[in-house]
């Protein structure tokens, strides 16, 4: 029988300092969140009077009234209509793509991917101008689909390097025991390696919906019609035409965060397993 050493106090110090930094850290995160939902909270003479104290009276009509009034139902709708196929074109496409130059041997095949990986070396400004003009000749300005395409590709060279990686770090044994199985490249993708990476495409999800969500230059040049104008955008005329409402700025602020919350919390085991995954090896 082995007895284990007890843990120094040097140990048990630095446990604790390291509790009490993630604990600090955890308190700068959400403090503001559950300020903003606080203040929403509140009738606007009382945030004006004490900014910082719990709701004497919690007031719900500041939601109703930023949904309605300051058309926030209709800017998360957009943002929903304009997110949704564009994360999932992107994923069902830079899984394709990723499997193709992780696993796949052709000619050409570094010098495509470098291609790619060209794009995220340019900054989106270099890029407003040449598009717009695209967009305006396709007479797709002012429409879901000046939003939708141009993010699509924008995001495509991040999307595709990070699958690639997921599916090179796979064994390659996978593959040949699917070839003599009689798979072929196709059905072993989608029933053999599509099912490894589901935490990288979990990953990748979060994040271009993140990204989307929180999308404000493409909608800023791309649509003048308040009709397609999605919750950053927005919210930017809300804030102006509500300035001294403070509270209903707050219930604003509240409904355009919560679709991201969500989505968060439904995919975060799988998200930390897709970032964690090719940190630690063997």
């Amino acid at each position: 029988m082995q007895l284990t050493a007890p843990k120094s106090s040097s140990s048990y110090a630095q446990q604790t300092l390291t509790y009490l930094i993630l604990l600090a850290f955890l308190l700068i995160s959400v403090m503001p969140i559950v300020w903003i939902i606080l203040a929403a909270l509140k009738p606007v003479s009382e945030l004006n009077t004490n900014l910082f104290a719990f709701p004497k009276h919690l007031t719900f009509g500041n939601f109703s009234e930023a949904w309605t009034v300051g058309k926030m139902g209709k800017y998360l709708l957009n943002s929903v209509i304009v997110a949704v196929p564009r994360v999932f074109f992107i994923i069902v496409l830079a899984s394709l793509a990723g499997f193709g130059f992780g696993k796949l041997k052709f000619p050409g095949r570094d010098v495509l991917f470098f291609f790619f990986l060209f794009g995220m070396m340019v900054p989106i400004q270099a890029m407003v101008i040449p598009l717009y003009y695209t967009m305006q000749r396709l007479d797709l300005i002012n429409s879901y689909w000046a939003l939708i395409l141009p993010s699509f590709g924008l995001a495509m060279p991040f999307a595709i390097f990070m699958m690639r990686t997921f599916f090179k770090d796979l064994p390659d044994e996978l593959m040949d025991a699917s070839k003599i199985d009689g798979c072929n490249h196709f059905t072993s993708y989608l029933y053999i390696m599509l099912p490894l990476t589901i935490p990288a495409l979990t990953s990748l999800l979060v994040f271009e919906f993140m990204w989307s969500w929180n999308d404000f230059l493409l909608p800023l040049l791309f649509v003048y019609d308040d009709a397609y104008r999605t919750l950053p955008l927005g919210m930017m005329y809300f804030f102006g035409e509500y300035t001294s409402n403070q509270s209903l700025i707050a219930a604003g602020v509240s409904i355009a965060i919560v679709p991201i919350i969500v989505i968060y919390i439904i995919f975060q085991r799988k998200f930390i397993e897709g970032i964690t995954a090719g940190s630690v090896k063997g």
